[in-house]
Formats: structure tokens, sequence, C-alpha cells
């Protein structure tokens, strides 16, 4: 390893220590970036948030199996044979995590309180460079070739954010108040709106709900409309889960929640590690990739999202945008020279 930049950073202005982003580093032996999902209702283990507690709990069960291709006489299940393999040993360690906070019971029957994150790993297994990834975080291999698996349902909730967000702009409603309101349809979908308050109107969920129909299919001529009202309707409180780690729907994703995750929904790649020159692992925090290696490249352009596109309703469209009391997301950047 020639050289190794990092770089991670909570979201809230005032309590950057809840960064629900994690990383491994052990050189020479493999490297990762893990994004905690962001928690829907204070449900807490080990004493932090559930998005916390995946991502810790996932890194250390990664620093363990990392550790264990370096030593011939590690526990079978420790031992690297297929991805699927390597997925399933981290779904079992969060699930030991949920058994030692007693809350099996509750996982099994309410998705709303599962932990949850994303798994870009890159790890050396003899003469080779494995990548195995859960998830919307990123790689990027060589300084070109990317693998970043972004979910289409993103896309769904995104639109009605946006379309909400329009349709109050043209009322002469304030940036802030339309990030409020845009949120609250975003985050709790159509059918679960606060009675009175201003996306409650009949009038108002139609038209929201009919714009950000158009959009989804216009963008997603192949998503079944049912799935695409169904998150729009519930959005991503009450909807979201239904989609996760589903191997039947158009609109499923992958996430190491505990639970298995289909074949499906893990992407992999193989390299010759004599064949790289670098790795850049990150989370979805970044919008725009750096320009070249390195972390002044890629706060660079995140800075340039920025003051492009703060509240990420257009040009970068995202399910929330940056406020005055938090950005975005949090953000991870993991970079490697290895010759």
């Amino acid at each position: 390893m020639k050289r190794l930049e990092a770089f991670t950073l909570g979201k809230k202005y005032n309590s950057p220590q809840d960064n629900e982003d994690a990383l491994v580093v052990m050189p020479f032996a493999g490297y990762a970036v893990i994004d905690g999902v962001t928690d829907r209702n204070g449900t807490r283990y080990d004493g932090v948030l559930s998005g916390q507690f995946a991502a810790r709990r996932i890194a250390r069960a990664t620093e363990r199996f990392f550790l264990a291709q370096t030593d011939t006489k590690a526990d079978p299940p420790l031992r690297y044979t297929t991805p699927e393999r390597f997925i399933a040993y981290l779904t079992t360690e969060l699930r030991r995590g949920y058994a030692e906070n007693n809350a099996l019971d509750a996982v099994n029957s309410d998705w709303k309180v599962r932990a949850g994150c994303t798994m870009m790993a890159a790890f050396v297994i003899g003469d080779r460079l494995e990548i195995v990834a859960v998830g919307d975080s990123g790689i990027r291999v060589n300084g070109d070739d990317v693998l970043q698996v972004l979910k289409p349902l993103d896309d769904v909730t995104s639109f009605v954010r946006q379309h909400a967000w329009e349709y109050f702009a043209k009322k002469g409603v304030s940036a802030e108040l339309c990030g409020q309101y845009a949120a609250d349809m975003t985050w709790s979908g159509s059918r679960h709106q606060k009675e009175g308050t201003p996306t409650a109107g009949p009038g108002v969920i139609e038209e929201i709900s009919g714009r950000a129909l158009l959009a989804a299919k216009a963008h997603l001529p192949n998503v079944p409309e049912g799935e695409l009202m169904e998150l729009i309707e519930h959005g991503i409180r009450y909807g979201q889960g239904n989609f996760q780690n589903s191997p039947d729907r158009a609109l499923g994703y992958g996430c190491v929640d505990g639970f298995d995750v289909p074949a499906a929904h893990i992407a992999t790649r193989s390299y010759a590690l004599s064949d790289v020159h670098s790795i850049e692992l990150f989370s979805d925090g970044y919008f725009k990739l750096g320009d070249t290696f390195g972390v002044r490249a890629w706060e660079q352009a995140f800075d340039e999202v920025e003051a492009e596109d703060p509240h990420k309703i257009y040009a970068y469209a995202s399910t929330k945008g940056s406020t005055n009391v938090a950005l975005t997301d949090d953000r991870t950047y993991l970079g490697v020279m290895l010759q």
C-alpha cells in the first residue's frame, strides 16, 4: 500500500457524533464503507439509534472476517468462499445483536424496528481483490471503473419530494416551509398526513401524488403502477420496508438487516490484485464523484453539489436535502493507492 486517505462526517451540524456511516481499514487485508439506515422511529439498540447500531456491529464483524482471511486456522464460517456466504455471516452477526438486546421477536414481526446498513467491501483473497456490495454505497477502481447499485425506489420518493416542493413554492411558501412540507409527504406518504396540516388536504394530496406518479411512470416504465402507488401513499416510514430484500418486486433492494439478502441484491466484482492500482469506497452522501483520487477532490465535488442544488430538488434530486441544521446525509470516503 502506497497511500491511504479517509474522511467521514455526520450530517448534523450540532451532533456529528451521530454519524451512521462507518469504515473499516485493514491494510493488506480489506477495506469497507458501511452506511447505517436512518432510524424511522427512535429505535435504539446498545444505547444508540438503530442505524448506528447496525453500522458499528457490521463494522466489527467485517474486521473479524478480514482478519480471518489471513489465518489458515480460522473457523469455517469466517472463510470466504462466495459473496453470499460473506453476507450471510454479517446477517448472522446482526441477528446476534438483536438477540443480545432481547429484540428478536420485535424485529421478526415489524420491519420498522429493524436496524440496517449498506455494505461495500474490498478484500484480498490470495492474488485476487474481491468486491462485495449490498445497497447503494459505491466503489471506484483504478479511477474509472465504478460500481454503485442505486435504488430506483429512491427515485420514486424523490419525485414525491420534488413535486411537493414545487407545489408549495408556486404558492409563495418559503424555502424552509417547502422543505418541511415536502419532507412530510416523502417520509410519511400521502395516506399518513396529519389532519389539519397544509399537506393533508385532499386536493393537495391528489395533485402532488398525481404528478409524482406520472413522473415515476415515465422514468420507470417497467415498474407496476401498484408498486409506485404503494410507495407514494405510504412513504419511506410506512412503505419502503415492504421492498427491502424482496427478490420478487420491481422496486426491491438489498440491505444488511439481519434477514436473508437475496443473491439478486448482492453485487460483486473480482480483479487480479496485480491489475488494481487504486480503490475508492464511498457512501451515498457523495452525490458526485471526485475528479481524481483523494479527499480534497471528493470534498471539492461535494462543495460543488451543495452550491448547485443544496435542497436536492433538481440536478441532484434526492429524498432529502440540506437545511440550516443538517446536510443531506452523512458522507464517507476511503481511498487506497495499492501500487
